[in-house]
């Protein structure tokens, strides 16, 4: 797949969602929290 010296590149792009980079950090936080609590009670519980 050879390129024209002269071929122009496309960028793809959009404008940011409102409110979307809190809701990605609330959902992110909410599931670290639940990964957490999985893992203290797999390895940290058992005795």
């Amino acid at each position: 797949m050879d390129k024209q010296p002269h071929e122009e590149l496309y960028e793809l792009k959009h404008d940011p969602i409102p409110g979307y980079r809190k809701i990605f950090n609330v959902v992110f936080a909410a599931f670290s929290v639940y990964l957490l609590i999985i893992l203290f009670l797999t390895f940290g519980g058992a005795k």
